[in-house]
């Protein structure tokens, strides 16, 4: 009796999975709320994973986004955004015909038109309003902390600790409310475009670029966000500049087999390829296609943003042109049914799975505008990559991936024919193919895996309230004592005042000594 008993307990396990725990045991479903208002399934690809991770480990998930899940899990809601349009193949190539030295600082101001965009939109929707109605109490509130922290009103409002989730490397703005150095001699600016390896031209770059959108940050983005969240909620509420310091942990996709070691605090944590889950079958044809391949395959693809079909004809024909040549078949992700002069190693498609091929044992190279999710895909699967990038984080993710050996970077406005070619053949000799098996090798080899490292994470934060000792003193002092420049300044006073008092004895000194000389000399 006893052990059909235990046969029974063991089977409803299996079929319901590991119930979550608290700290001390005890079994507890969470009550998580994930607010997304910027409208790029890129990011939201970042997030995912984690939510529909939480909603089956049985907790029950809330989720305010533009991109309601198509199969929920059991505990898992959508409470989706309407009426606004989302960035996917919203990029037209045209704008990067004619790119300038300081186009990183125009960047921050579209991302601030979006930030203040996607605030005002949330915080006015339907979605937003039902989620302040239910007045639920929730353990943790999940949010992305990108262009805007309008959504920091909203956690302050649930009074509920926050997550905050970046989907590529923190930008300028995160290192202060995390507690964190910033520290521009090996650490590049995600707007620049460089790699741990500056010249010193390059590092005071990167220190002017760090410094002054970090500054711009908090002129532009913190009051436009305060006025919204005072308009909707009171102008009792704290500032958001504030309210970040409240983040207790941050969420990073990044990993340091690809972007670089860096001091972090144990409030962020690296989720680096959380997205990437096991393959799926292939399309009967394009399976053919890839297995066929006895040179290999040359993969291409410009992320969910980009419209490959909007390239200039100079530049389309170029790379048409350069695929004509080669030896190894070519699948390019095309977003038209038909491309002119099309060879006939070439495969194309309006959409294609990324992850699955590229981990396909023929695929050679993967020529990528560098967006993370592809950048992280190419070093998970350790395929060489020809990167082009076009904007924002794309091109410090291209200068990492040059670094660490595992690419070529091929300029948009360098592309021709020979150019094309060039970089792919670059890219086939075997040093290239080493590197990225070595860095493959040390991105999927972890203690845990990305999603397990967050969902124990989210737990911990929400069963210790907040998690309070992960909390940096620093995070509350001036930069000018977290660098201990008041500490230099008065060093440098005791220096200078020491300077001075010396020089003024020597003086008096030199002047009595020659005082006592003339007088022996009157006396004479």
């Amino acid at each position: 009796m006893l052990a059909t008993a235990l046969i029974w307990i063991a089977a409803l396990l299996a079929v319901i999975g590991p119930l979550p725990l608290t700290v001390d045991g005890r079994r507890h479903n969470l009550k998580i709320l994930g607010l997304f208002p910027h409208p790029g399934i890129s990011h939201f690809h970042f997030f995912h994973p984690i939510l529909r991770g939480l909603a089956e480990r049985g907790h029950d998930v809330t989720v305010v986004s533009h991109f309601p899940d198509k199969s929920p899990p059991v505990g898992y809601t959508d409470i989706p955004l309407t009426g606004k349009e989302t960035l996917a193949n919203s990029v037209d190539l045209k704008v990067f015909e004619n790119r300038r030295f300081y186009n990183h600082f125009l960047e921050f101001f579209l991302l601030y038109e979006w930030g203040k965009e996607a605030c005002n939109h949330t915080l006015r929707s339907e979605a937003l309003y039902k989620v302040m109605r239910q007045k639920v109490r929730y353990d943790v509130i999940l949010l992305e902390q990108f262009n805007s922290d309008c959504m920091m009103g909203v956690a302050h409002m649930l009074q509920a600790p926050v997550i905050g989730l970046s989907s590529c490397a923190m930008m300028p703005w995160h290192y202060e409310r995390m507690g964190m150095p910033i520290i521009p001699s090996y650490i590049p600016a995600l707007f620049l475009g460089q790699s741990e390896d500056m010249s010193l031209g390059g590092r005071i770059a990167n220190w002017i670029s760090f410094h002054a959108l970090n500054l711009m940050y908090k002129v532009f983005s913190i009051p436009a966000a305060d006025a919204l969240v005072q308009y909707k909620f009171g102008h009792d509420v704290p500032s958001v500049g504030e309210l970040v310091k409240e983040t207790t942990l941050m969420f990073v996709n990044q990993h340091f087999s690809l972007s670089g070691a860096k001091p972090l605090p144990p409030s962020v944590i690296e989720l680096g390829g959380v997205h990437i889950q096991k393959a799926k079958p292939l399309d009967v044809d394009l399976q053919k296609f890839l297995d066929n391949a006895d040179n290999g395959v040359v993969f291409i693809s410009w992320g969910s943003m980009i419209k490959a079909e909007t390239l200039p004809v100079a530049k389309r024909d170029a790379i048409v042109r350069a695929v004509k040549r080669l030896k190894q078949r070519v699948i390019w992700k095309w977003e038209n049914e038909t491309l002119a002069n099309k060879p006939d190693n070439m495969y194309i498609s309006k959409w294609l799975p990324q992850r699955d091929i590229l981990c396909h044992p023929n695929v050679k190279v993967f020529m990528t505008h560098a967006g993370l999710m592809g950048s992280s895909e190419a070093a998970y699967c350790g395929v060489p990559v020809v990167a082009t990038p076009m904007y924002g984080d794309q091109f410090l993710n291209a200068a990492a991936m040059k670094q660490r050996g595992m690419g070529v970077v091929l300029n948009y406005e360098d592309i021709d024919e020979n150019t094309v070619l060039k970089a792919i053949k670059k890219v086939l000799e075997k040093q290239y193919y080493d590197n990225a098996k070595m860095i493959s090798y040390a991105y999927k080899h972890r203690p845990n895996t990305a999603l397990d490292t967050a969902i124990w994470w989210v737990e911990y934060v929400a069963n210790t309230e907040g998690a309070p000792l992960l909390k940096s003193s620093s995070t509350y002092m001036s930069r000018f004592v977290y660098y201990s420049l008041d500490v230099y300044t008065v060093l440098g006073l005791v220096v200078l005042t020491s300077v001075v008092t010396w020089g003024l004895l020597m003086r008096k000194l030199k002047t009595a000594t020659r005082n006592r000389g003339t007088t022996k000399v009157k006396s004479n």
